[in-house]
């Protein structure tokens, strides 16, 4: 894991940072070409595209149950979960500042930069303060199925994540035989697909976002394929086969 020599304050709540120069010119780049796009799904398929091509990187975040947390900015390697975060974060603001302060609020529950109070799974999105997107899971088909889980509950008792509470949870999730063009009109550029797990104690394994092209709805997705390991544009009905369903949130338009 990098650590950058770089830090740059941040809000009271953040102890430190990790944000080199590098990535703040990167990201000065993305807000120029942005100043211009109004429109919110416009805003998103541009801030997402900028990834194409970017290394799939883990761990890249920092912070654990005996490590302080530090808020991280990486634009050179994302995971699944920081390519949304910050394309989230890139396309509700105009400069750094109003990056930073984005990029607290999506990553983490009331913007407080902390390791129990990051959003550890994709529907704490909708479930913790302050909200990033709503689920429309429900109104896509009437072949949407409810589970019950209790998140971050091990299958054998245990946890996933030290110190957090357990969080029942109802998780939407619709088969991937019912992505119907019916269905898929009903997703927008933009919204955020989760791929549904059967596994105790998660609601995901990954997600991505929704970008319609020329008649085609693609998946993108920083991608931990051998195949891929990067971000990649995958046709959304291709990507899901043989996956046990999906989930679709609709991000907020203001942060």
């Amino acid at each position: 894991m990098a650590v950058f020599a770089a830090l740059m304050p941040l809000s009271a709540q953040a102890a430190e940072s990790r944000f080199s120069p590098e990535d703040q010119a990167r990201l000065a780049m993305i807000e120029r070409q942005l100043v211009s796009v109004r429109p919110f799904a416009e805003r998103v398929a541009l801030a997402s595209a900028m990834f194409l091509g970017t290394p799939y990187r883990a761990n890249t975040l920092i912070g654990g149950p005996e490590t302080a947390e530090a808020l991280v900015v990486r634009f050179d390697g994302v995971d699944c979960y920081t390519f949304v975060d910050m394309v989230r974060a890139l396309t509700l603001s105009e400069n750094q500042a109003g990056f930073i302060r984005a990029l607290e609020k999506t990553r983490y529950h009331d913007g407080h930069v902390a390791y129990l109070d990051r959003r550890h799974f994709l529907t704490d999105w909708v479930a913790l303060t302050p909200q990033n997107a709503r689920d429309i899971t429900r109104a896509l088909s009437p072949h949407v199925v409810v589970t019950h889980k209790d998140l971050n509950r091990r299958a054998d008792g245990g946890v996933y994540i030290q110190g957090l509470p357990v969080h029942p949870r109802e998780i939407a999730h619709l088969a991937p035989e019912f992505l119907t063009p019916e269905v898929a009109a009903k997703i927008h550029t933009g919204d955020v697909i989760g791929i549904y797990t059967k596994l105790d104690g998660l609601d995901v394994t990954h997600t991505g976002l929704a970008v319609w092209k020329d008649g085609v709805l693609y998946f993108r997705n920083a991608s931990s394929l051998k195949a891929n390991m990067k971000v990649v544009d995958t046709p959304l009905a291709a990507y899901l086969a043989g996956k046990p369903g999906f989930l679709v949130l609709r991000m907020m338009e203001a942060g």
